[in-house]
């Protein structure tokens, strides 16, 4: 697999087999670079403008929206898992998907706007993880803590943080990436992507930041 980073949460993850998948893509979003690629799934966790720019993607994508077990070709299986934007059950900021794609023997996450720490029953759900796309930030997401406390309860093997403050949002009220990497002890390394394979992803460490692709 290869993972590239877009900004905030929006991720392209490309199977081995050419398979591409966006991932909460935004439109017109700050100064983030605009995007338009081809994708043949499109997940989005939640209906937010900065979350499902659909109008950036091209191409026969099947978009996936809803929760629970989604079998598509080629083997991939995406399970949509219901959490909250927020801490206080939705009433603050609605639903959220916690997504998990399944292909080439490898479980991948991609958290979405996760707005609280996930219990127990969604931590079961959710299960072992070799990738995680975890937001950092705060104010609309889980802050460092709850994303590092969050981290410590799934155990990914490999956490790569998403929706904090950039060059590109400065205005946003939310926290820059060191607040989390201060906490794991991690370095900001900002890998231009990450290609991974279930033989190596045990290899790599356990946090790594990823470059905004250039527009």
């Amino acid at each position: 697999m290869i993972l590239k980073y877009m900004g905030h949460s929006f991720f392209t993850l490309t199977l081995a087999d050419g398979t591409r998948i966006a991932l909460d893509p935004y439109g017109a979003f700050y100064q983030y670079p605009r995007r338009k690629l081809e994708a043949d799934i499109c997940l989005i966790s939640h209906h937010h403008h900065d979350h499902d720019g659909v109008e950036c993607i091209s191409g026969e994508t099947e978009i996936i929206d809803q929760p629970g077990v989604h079998q598509l070709a080629h083997g991939l299986r995406v399970m949509g898992i219901p959490t909250w934007h927020d801490g206080q059950s939705g009433s603050l900021r609605g639903p959220n998907l916690f997504f998990v794609i399944e292909a080439e023997g490898m479980r991948v996450g991609h958290a979405g706007d996760l707005g609280h720490v996930p219990d127990l029953p969604a931590q079961k759900r959710i299960g072992h993880l070799d990738l995680l796309m975890l937001p950092v930030g705060g104010y609309y997401t889980i802050d460092a803590a709850a994303a590092y406390a969050t981290k410590q309860a799934l155990r990914p093997t490999v956490t790569v943080p998403m929706h904090y403050r950039t060059r590109y949002d400065e205005e946003m009220p939310i926290a820059p990436v060191e607040d989390f990497l201060r906490l794991t002890g991690a370095k900001d390394e900002q890998m231009p992507l990450l290609r991974f394979t279930s033989a190596d992803i045990h290899l790599r460490p356990q946090v790594i930041t990823l470059a905004v692709e250039k527009g």
